[in-house]
């Protein structure tokens, strides 16, 4: 969907710097911030911590709520941490933090009602804006969050973590607590759901 794919660009260089890995290097480091090592769960935050505010932003449309959102994920990481197993993929328990924090404040903040365009806010600093940001790609991304608050939260989750973080159909199962197949269907309504909303609010004269 161009709408989409047109938002994702002025992230992509943003969520895709931070490499999701499980190579010998994170392991020493979640092994460390098991033995109580402060200085290598803050290079863990230094890993994960734009790709988890990226998905909350987009998850809820709101700069300072994101940025309160990958705090407490990180928060909920460094009290559990002692606990993780290894043999999981560390990025996809994070990040199924972050997705269910954003699941709990929609379901209790907005009750199902649509975002106002002036709830979404101009980025509080530069270092906050996704690359290339400017006054269309603010517009487009306006928009886009405008649209993405009409879905349901199992929607717009799929949606996010697909079209938007480009993150496979699998690793959004394992996020969700779903299967593969499930995930696809529920992208493939979500799909439908996004563009028939946008042709309503704003037309075809962008979409493909």
């Amino acid at each position: 969907m161009l709408t989409l794919a047109t938002y994702r660009t002025t992230i992509a260089t943003e969520t895709q710097r931070e490499v999701r890995r499980l190579d010998r290097e994170e392991v020493a480091l979640i092994r460390a911030c098991q033995q109580g090592s402060e200085e290598a769960f803050r290079q863990l935050v230094e890993l994960y911590q734009r790709r988890t505010y990226w998905i909350a932003y987009n998850m809820l449309g709101n700069y300072d709520l994101a940025a309160d959102i990958s705090q407490e994920a990180f928060l909920r990481v460094y009290k559990a941490i002692g606990r993780f197993d290894l043999k999981r993929n560390f990025y996809t328990w994070l990040y199924q933090i972050v997705v269910n924090l954003c699941i709990d404040h929609m379901r209790k903040e907005s009750g199902g009602r649509a975002a106002r365009l002036d709830d979404v806010a101009e980025p509080p600093d530069a270092d906050a804006a996704p690359a290339g940001s400017s006054v269309e790609s603010q517009e487009v991304r306006e928009r886009v969050h405008a649209v993405l608050a009409r879905l349901q939260p199992n929607y717009r989750t799929v949606l996010v973590l697909r079209d938007l973080q480009g993150m496979t159909c699998e690793e959004i199962a394992e996020i969700v607590g779903a299967n593969n197949a499930t995930v696809r269907w529920r992208l493939h309504i979500a799909r439908k759901m996004f563009k028939d909303a946008w042709e309503g609010a704003y037309g075809t004269g962008t979409e493909d």
